[in-house]
């Protein structure tokens, strides 16, 4: 059985992001996968302050807070979805300070292979998502990571993921690369 952690990177716990997480959820729940959501804004996630711990000694994060909990999951996971609304063009807060914490694998090497896609809803849909697709494609080439695409919904307000007929048709797509990714 494949074990898949979604995180989301919205405060809504029933917005958009979630919606289409959880079409996503479902559909590979019915192939098998184990699926594990968890929501960003549950944890408590410091910014990174370049202390540089985690390129010395045991190459780990220095700071004490509940990034390590998310470690645990993202690196016991085969593949990693994030889900995240788009402000100004890239992440929520939340999720920005996830992905900034991030960087102690770019030197213990421990996400290298790690399977990993993106779900992202913004107000003006794909256009203002270039941006956010852009860096987790530079992230996932930096940490050795695999991109396996993305999922765009032009959503704004709650239940407009649903009726965006792209974004769910989109699912689909992706649910069968990550089946292939995955089994291979």
């Amino acid at each position: 059985m494949k074990n898949i952690e979604i995180l989301i990177g919205s405060p809504r716990k029933k917005g958009n992001t979630f919606t289409l997480a959880d079409i996503l959820s479902k559909t590979l729940s019915k192939e098998g996968a184990s699926i594990s959501l968890d929501f960003l804004y549950d944890y408590q996630i410091d910014p990174c302050i370049d202390c540089r711990a985690c390129k010395k000694n045991d190459l780990e994060c220095a700071l004490e807070d509940d990034m390590h909990l998310i470690y645990e999951k993202i690196e016991k996971c085969d593949l990693l979805i994030i889900g995240t609304p788009i402000y100004w063009y890239g992440p929520t807060a939340q999720a920005k300070l996830f992905i900034d914490r991030l960087r102690t694998y770019f030197v213990n090497k421990k996400m290298i292979g790690k399977k990993i896609a993106v779900i992202l809803a913004a107000g003006s849909g794909p256009g203002d998502c270039d941006l956010t697709i852009e860096m987790f494609k530079r992230i996932c080439n930096c940490l050795g990571m695999v991109y396996l695409g993305e999922v765009v919904s032009e959503s704004y307000d709650i239940g407009d993921a649903l009726n965006d007929v792209n974004a769910v048709s989109s699912i689909n797509i992706l649910s069968e690369a990550i089946f292939r990714a995955l089994d291979n």
